[in-house]
């Protein structure tokens, strides 16, 4: 039943090729190329983020497989009416997929904790047969300690609402119905788990196609890291390290009061396993290497770029469950400084900061500071040449009129090798910065006119002040290589 109901249309950065390979880059693996490579998402739902990806890595290749016939139907009109080439849809059932291409990247979301051992099987076998011997899998999965608190939870929305009708969406919310209406009598279970009132709160504020594929499915099963490692570990793969990139670094991910753990991080297995204990470790993003630790040099021939923005630097920076991150000017500015309007490989930043009479071990902690806080992230090494930037703009510009009709949207970028967020408002200023140059202003207010904003008159001054604060924005626009 769950195969047939689409699941929500999102996007997601943890499933970003550039963020695996700098994680592996880091703990010494060898990695796949950062411009030619071969993706493949496993559950790849209605194809959001695979097409985004696709889009702003014009020179990799793209899979997408899902069982869902309209989730495969939808992501394949929309790669095509974006003219997007280097991204294949295939609606399969996983147990039943044929031979794959090598991949550098096997990739899935969800899945693996929602699905009955056979297709975990299936998907362990694909990994097996076409990772390549350099590829990276990322799997992520509902995980222990943390839902030892909320199964309970789970389980009691599925026993009062599973079969009280024949519509699942209706099924569903009356499930949520009933945990609202437990909180409100503070049954023991809650005064046991006090925390179990914001969960609760937060389910009411999912799309309802979630929680019936987050909650109701058959096989929901929840793992340990070493449930997980051990299961990697029988198929060839090795443990990397976690998404986000904060995860990776003990004295930063754990809170204060626990440094007496961080004796424990040269053993991976038991650190993780702590580590998931102290910060009550609900949901893992698990990269796994088919390769082995070697201590190799590719973090130095990374490159790295600044891909927000507000590039304003902050003394303090506190991360969800972690120890703050002080940043200090002296260090971490000229670092900055030197990314402001260009990307840089790692070995010519480090070499920019001894410059500045920064030693090389400030350097590269700083560095990482900025990787571990998003100041700075991995992008592709490729300059796109002016042919291809053209292409680019063309596909561009399809984004930005799907954009014009949600409040949220995200859009490729060639600089990042991934997406960014954008409102219906930038979309808007974009186009008119690149479509209509001559006179953005005017384009802008005739479209708010035909959209019904009022008379053209009575908008021009809107449209005058919209696009006067937008052109403060400018610069990252142009770093980003959309105008």
């Amino acid at each position: 039943m769950l195969d047939t109901i689409p699941y929500t249309d999102t996007f997601f950065t943890e499933l970003n090729p550039h963020i695996l390979r700098c994680i592996a880059a880091m703990r010494g693996f060898d990695i796949p190329d950062s411009t030619s490579f071969t993706y493949c998402e496993l559950g790849c739902g209605t194809g959001h983020s695979l097409i985004v990806y696709a889009a702003a890595n014009p020179h990799a290749s793209f899979i997408g497989i899902d069982f869902n016939h309209e989730h495969i139907e939808h992501a394949q009109k929309r790669a095509a009416s974006l003219g997007i080439l280097n991204c294949q849809f295939i609606q399969a059932d996983i147990t039943k997929v044929e031979q794959l291409p090598l991949c550098d990247y096997i990739v899935m979301h969800g899945l693996y904790a929602w699905v009955h051992q056979s297709v975990r099987n299936a998907i362990h076998d694909i990994i097996k047969k076409s990772l390549s011997n350099n590829g990276l899998a990322l799997i992520s999965y509902n995980a222990y300690p943390g839902w030892h608190v909320y199964e309970p939870l789970r389980m009691m929305m599925r026993e009062y609402s599973m079969g009280l009708s024949d519509d699942p969406f209706y099924n569903a919310e009356q499930g949520i119905g009933f945990l609202q209406w437990m909180l409100e009598r503070n049954p023991a279970y809650m005064k046991a788990v006090p925390s179990a009132a914001s969960f609760i709160e937060e389910l009411s504020r999912h799309d309802i196609k979630y929680i019936i594929h987050e909650y109701y499915a058959d096989h929901w099963t929840p793992f340990s890291f070493s449930e997980m490692e051990q299961i990697m570990s029988e198929i060839g793969l090795t443990f990397v390290g976690q998404i986000p990139l904060y995860l990776n670094n003990g004295a930063i991910c754990l809170p204060e009061g626990f440094d007496d753990i961080l004796s424990l991080e040269e053993d991976v297995s038991r650190f993780e396993t702590f580590k998931d204990l102290i910060r009550n470790t609900m949901f893992r993003w698990d990269v796994y290497a088919k390769n082995i630790h070697q201590d190799l040099q590719g973090f130095q021939d990374l490159h790295l770029g600044i891909v927000q923005m507000d590039t304003h630097l902050e003394d303090r920076i506190a991360l969800p469950g972690c120890s703050p991150i002080d940043l200090d000017f002296a260090y971490h500015e000229p670092i900055l400084q030197a990314l402001k309007d260009q990307h840089m490989h790692v070995k010519s930043i480090l070499a920019h900061a001894a410059e500045k009479g920064i030693s090389i071990d400030h350097a590269r902690s700083a560095l990482l500071n900025l990787l571990f806080t998003e100041q700075i992230k991995p992008i592709p090494q490729s300059i796109p040449s002016e042919d291809s930037m053209m292409a680019f703009r063309q596909m561009l510009l399809r984004f930005l009129e799907e954009a014009l009709v949600f409040d949220e949207h995200v859009i490729p970028s060639l600089y990042s090798g991934s997406g960014i967020h954008i409102n219906q408002d930038t979309a808007l200023m974009l186009i008119a910065t690149m479509k209509h140059a001559d006179n953005p202003i005017e384009w802008i207010a005739e479209w708010m006119e035909i959209q019904g904003y009022g008379d053209y008159a009575n908008v021009i001054d809107r449209a005058h002040n919209a696009y006067h604060q937008f052109i403060h924005t400018l610069p990252f626009w142009k770093r980003m290589n959309f105008v």
